[in-house]
């Protein structure tokens, strides 16, 4: 198949685009520029010079749209048309590729998301630092693990924001969004959220005003903290001053500096040494491509909507934290409850000895709401999750020096124990149940199924796959020092999907959840969760207070 594709804007990011349907069709033939619209008209000739004669061009997207009835919409108007484009473009049935920022605001993106998702239609927002080589090349080595993990990232850049001839409307807020911590911050905080795959819990930062033209901010400092533990700083000026643009990654054995689209260094704890560049097709190419293979098979392109929606939230918490002078909590990952974390849990990193050869392996939360008890009772307590097509692993630490371990037999009132315990819902929009998988120090597991505390069966070990449960005790922390406990064990999918059928083991799947520390009769007791229970009393059974965990 050949997609016409139609181009609503021709400011300088739309060169780009016309230059990859060019590449792609001279390669495969699969993509055709059939139009261009403006407002300028000089603009639609230089496009028309460019790219072809066979390029029609319109003053009205919208006439454009109607008339033509393209494929595919790429749209690269200014901010605040994003939304109204995007809608309309959906309701005529194209697809679409929308240039980032998906839209002014979150609530303009939730239009955009419903809109398509009413239509069936495919939308890629083009966030391309997916796509450039050595960014691709630093995310390889992220999930390979050979520099340990990773712990924090600051984004560096400095540009002169008014140089270069910049159109008029990225000064004003109202068409803009904002100025270089919305335009240029959310290809950082895209970066962060991507590069360490996670979404932002949450946010401060400050800003300035002191530019030349506009209304808009000349500078951002901000401290993002994700779900995952990783914390990001994004440092930029867009006064003048000497031109930066690079990213630091910093693991437990080294470090990378990452210069897009130039280069990416590594260091193993010695000097930076400049890595071979890996050959890439142009990002906008590998861009158009991901978003024909989501309209051929379905499945979700490198940035969704809901992605792209969680890159604005972080902005606006940006500027909100700028007013506030607070810390601002975010929504995870498009979703729209701001208490709903959300942890993108990554396929596991296959070692010498096989995919579960590291304990910290995967995607890593933090349970750290404790209540309902002194707040010197809490207990540090860490989990790993990670997948292959046939499980799905979760790995606790507890820092607890001496647990407590009383119950051994299957089913027994383990949470009186030092207890870590795990509430799935594998299939949250069609099924209301979910497991509750408890354990303590000795591996003693208690597990029920069901809609609620009252509204549950047991499940008797002859019922039970092999799940490979494993603790142990009294290991300590290199980094810190401190004494811990792990519990691990792996779940089937097949088991899973025979428990829940709606339930499909595949990337993109949208999964509810919630991790918890207890020890109700420890020396110190103890309730404490991953996402936030709100509840007057002790209570872990309320799935309506489960965070997200999607499949990356």
């Amino acid at each position: 198949m050949t997609y016409r594709v139609a181009i609503a804007g021709c400011g300088g990011i739309a060169d780009r685009h016309l230059n990859a349907i060019k590449i792609i069709e001279r390669q495969s033939g699969r993509v055709q520029a059939v139009a261009a619209a403006d407002l300028n008209e000089a603009r639609i000739a230089e496009a028309q010079e460019r790219y072809g004669s066979e390029l029609k061009g319109y003053n009205d997207y919208k006439q454009m749209i109607k008339e033509v009835r393209p494929d595919i919409v790429i749209i690269t108007l200014p901010h605040f048309l994003h939304h109204e484009a995007a809608c309309f473009a959906a309701e005529a049935g194209c697809h679409i590729l929308l240039e980032k920022p998906m839209a002014m605001n979150a609530a303009e993106c939730d239009a955009i998301i419903e809109q398509a998702g009413r239509r069936g239609i495919s939308v890629l927002v083009g966030h391309t630092q997916h796509y450039i080589a050595e960014n691709m090349q630093a995310k390889k080595i992220i999930e390979d693990g050979a520099l340990g993990r990773l712990l924090m990232l600051h984004d560096v850049r400095h540009t002169d924001y008014e140089a270069g001839g910049r159109p008029d409307w990225f000064f004003r807020k109202s068409m803009s969004g904002g100025g270089i911590a919305f335009n240029l911050g959310s290809h950082s905080v895209d970066k962060a959220v991507w590069l360490a795959g996670s979404p932002v819990a949450s946010v401060q930062a400050n800003m300035s005003f002191h530019g030349r033209r506009g209304d808009v901010d000349g500078s951002v400092s901000a401290y993002l903290r994700l779900t995952n533990g990783v914390s990001a700083t994004i440092v930029q000026s867009g006064y003048k001053a000497a031109a930066a643009n690079y990213t630091e990654l910093l693991f437990t054995n080294g470090s990378l500096r990452l210069e897009s689209g130039r280069a990416l260094y590594r260091s193993d704890g010695g000097p930076y040494e400049l890595l071979e560049k890996h050959d890439s097709a142009d990002p906008f190419v590998l861009q158009l491509e991901d978003l024909m293979q989501a309209i051929e098979t379905g499945h979700s392109p490198s940035c969704t909507m809901d992605y792209a929606k969680h890159i604005i939230e972080v902005v606006e918490g940006m500027y909100l934290s700028h007013q506030s002078g607070r810390e601002e909590q975010i929504g995870g990952g498009g979703l729209p409850n701001a208490k709903e974390p959300t942890l993108i849990v990554q396929p596991a990193s296959a070692g010498t000895h096989g995919a579960w050869e590291n304990d910290r392996d995967g995607s890593e939360l933090a349970v750290r709401h404790y209540k309902w008890m002194p707040a010197h009772h809490a207990i540090k307590v860490r989990a790993a999750l990670s997948y292959t097509p046939d499980e799905l692993q979760i790995s606790f630490r507890a820092y607890e020096d001496s647990p407590l371990i009383r119950f051994t037999r299957h089913n027994d009132m383990v949470y009186k124990d030092s207890c870590v315990e795990c509430f799935l819902q594998p299939a949250p929009h069609a099924d209301a149940r979910y497991l509750n998988l408890e354990m303590n120090a000795a591996g003693t597991l208690r597990i029920g199924i069901g809609t609620g505390r009252h509204d549950r069966d047991y499940l008797e070990l002859e019922d039970l796959p092999p799940m490979h449960i494993r603790t142990e005790l009294g290991l300590r922390d290199e980094a810190t020092g401190e004494t811990y406990w792990t519990a691990r064990l792996r779940i089937p999918m097949k088991w899973l999907e025979s428990l829940f059928p709606d339930f499909r083991p595949v990337p993109g799947a949208k999964l509810r959840a919630n991790f918890y520390k207890c020890g109700d009769e420890t020396s110190r007791p103890h309730y404490g969760s991953w996402s936030a229970v709100y509840s007057d009393t002790p209570d872990f059974h309320l799935s309506e207070d489960f965070g997200w965990l999607l499949l990356g």
